[in-house]
C-alpha cells in the first residue's frame, strides 16, 4: 500500500509539473543606462525566461513600444511609428533563447521625465498561444533629464597670484599680478560639472605687462555662455641690457666757463653768471650713450632769472628724466666807461683797434695841414689894441716937446748901434 501510494503521488507530480512550468515562460525588457540626457544612447534588451526542454517556446510575435517624444530608434528589429516589431521561433534546447537588443538615442531638446518601454503581442508555448499581459510581458522605463543651462563658475584660482576683487560667481572681471611667470595655470571649476570650460591660448605665453586672459563657460545645452576675464600684469626681472635701455639719467654735466657740482640724483641746480654771459655751453653726458638728450633755454639769456631745461629720454622710450638749471644773469654795472670791447668778441676788438688807429692818424694829418695855412695863423694870432693920444692938462696951454722928442730918438739910435 505505502509503496503504491508513493508511486501514485510521483506520477501526479510528473504530470502536473509541465503545466506549471509553461506558465513561467515570459518576456521582460532591460536597459543599459539611466539618467539619460539629450544625445545619449541607450540599449534595451527583450529577453525570454522559463524556457526549458519540456516546455519549449515555439514562436513569438512581439512589439516594443517607446516614447517618441524622448527617444529615437537607431537599430534592432523593425520599427514602425512608435513601436519595434520582434518576431521569430524559439529554440527548446537553449535557456533564455530569445534576446533581442534594440538601440535608441535620446532626442535633442528632450525634457526631463521618464521614457517608457512596453511589450505587446503573443507567443506560443507547447502549441498553446499566450497573449502578453502584465504577468508574462514586462516593460521598463528610463529616466531622461534635460541638459544643464548653468554657465557659471563655482571656483576660479590662479596659483601664485591673488584675484582682485575676491572671486564671486556673479563677478566676471578681475585683475592679478605675477612675477616672472609666462606660463599661467588657471583652475576654473564650473558650477555644473557638465558645462564646458575653455581658457584663451595667451595664458600659456604671457607677455610683459598686461595680458587679458578669458575663461569661457558654456552651459551643457550650449545655449548659455559666460566669460570671466582676468587682466594679468606680468612683471619680469629686467636684464642688465634692459636696465641700460631704460636708463634716462645723466652721468655728468659740465658748463663751459662755469662751475657746477653735479649729482645724478639731484635734478635742480642754481647758477649765477655775469652780465657779459649771454649764453651757456652745456655738455650733458647720459649713462646710456644711446639715450636722447635735449637742451632748452641755454641761448639768449636775459637779465634776471632764466630756466635751462635738460630732458633725457631713455633708449626704449619708457622713461624720461628732467633736469633744471636756474640761471641768474647779473645786471650791467652803472657809470663805468668801457674803453675796451667785450673780450669774448674778436670782431669788436678788431673794429675798436682799427677805429682808434684811424682817428689818431687823421688827427695828425689834419693838424699838420691846418698849421701850414696863414689864415689859421692870423686867426690864432692875438691883435694889438691901437692907443689913442690922451690930452694932458698943464698949467700952460702949450708945452714945447721938441727937445724931449729929439732925445728919445737919439737914445733909440744908440741902442740900435
Amino acid at each position: 500500500m505505502k509503496k503504491g501510494y508513493k508511486l501514485l503521488i510521483f506520477l501526479i507530480m510528473f504530470i502536473v509539473l509541465p503545466v506549471s512550468v509553461k506558465a513561467e515562460v515570459s518576456f521582460s525588457v532591460s536597459k543599459s543606462a539611466d539618467n539619460l540626457k539629450p544625445g545619449n544612447s541607450v540599449t534595451v534588451a527583450v529577453k525570454s525566461s522559463g524556457v526549458n526542454e519540456v516546455d519549449s517556446l515555439q514562436n513569438y510575435n512581439l512589439k516594443l513600444g517607446f516614447d517618441t517624444s524622448k527617444l529615437q530608434y537607431i537599430s534592432g528589429g523593425s520599427v514602425s511609428g512608435n513601436s519595434v516589431t520582434i518576431s521569430g521561433k524559439g529554440n527548446p534546447t537553449i535557456q533564455n533563447d530569445v534576446g533581442v537588443n534594440i538601440n535608441f538615442k535620446v532626442v535633442d531638446g528632450a525634457g526631463s521625465g521618464n521614457a517608457l518601454f512596453s511589450l505587446s503581442g503573443s507567443f506560443t508555448v507547447n502549441d498553446d498561444a499566450v497573449n502578453c499581459n502584465s504577468n508574462n510581458c514586462k516593460g521598463t522605463q528610463v529616466k531622461v533629464i534635460s541638459l544643464g543651462t548653468d554657465a557659471s563658475l563655482s571656483s576660479l584660482k590662479i596659483p601664485n597670484a591673488t584675484l582682485k576683487p575676491g572671486f564671486s560667481s556673479d563677478v566676471t572681471s578681475y585683475t592679478a599680478t605675477i612675477q616672472d611667470i609666462t606660463d599661467l595655470d588657471v583652475n576654473a571649476v564650473p558650477s555644473d560639472s557638465n558645462a564646458k570650460v575653455s581658457v584663451s591660448d595667451n595664458h600659456r605665453a604671457l607677455q610683459k605687462g598686461e595680458n587679458k586672459v578669458d575663461i569661457v563657460v558654456v552651459s551643457e545645452d550650449g545655449n548659455n555662455k559666460r566669460v570671466y576675464s582676468v587682466v594679468v600684469t606680468l612683471n619680469l626681472t629686467p636684464t642688465e641690457a634692459e636696465l641700460l635701455k631704460a636708463n634716462a639719467t645723466l652721468k655728468s654735466l659740465s658748463i663751459k666757463g662755469q662751475k657746477i657740482d653735479f649729482d645724478s640724483n639731484e635734478k635742480k641746480y642754481y647758477l649765477t653768471v655775469p652780465y657779459t654771459v649771454k649764453k651757456l655751453i652745456l655738455t650733458p653726458t647720459p649713462v646710456n650713450p644711446k639715450a636722447k638728450v635735449e637742451i632748452d633755454g641755454d641761448k639768449k639769456l636775459i637779465v634776471g632769472k632764466n630756466t635751462v631745461k635738460i630732458t633725457v629720454v631713455s633708449e626704449d622710450k619708457t622713461k624720461i628724466e628732467n633736469y633744471q638749471i636756474i640761471v641768474t644773469r647779473e645786471d650791467q654795472e652803472k657809470e663805468i666807461v668801457q674803453t675796451c670791447p667785450d673780450v669774448t668778441s674778436t670782431k669788436e676788438w678788431i673794429f675798436f683797434s682799427l677805429a682808434t688807429l684811424l682817428t689818431f692818424t687823421l688827427g695828425i694829418v689834419l693838424g699838420y695841414f691846418l698849421c701850414k695855412k696863414d689864415i689859421f695863423r692870423k686867426i690864432f694870432t692875438k691883435k694889438e689894441k691901437k692907443e689913442e693920444p690922451v690930452e694932458i692938462e698943464t698949467l700952460s696951454d702949450t708945452i714945447d716937446l721938441s727937445d724931449t722928442v729929439k732925445k728919445v730918438k737919439k737914445n733909440s739910435n744908440k741902442s740900435k748901434k
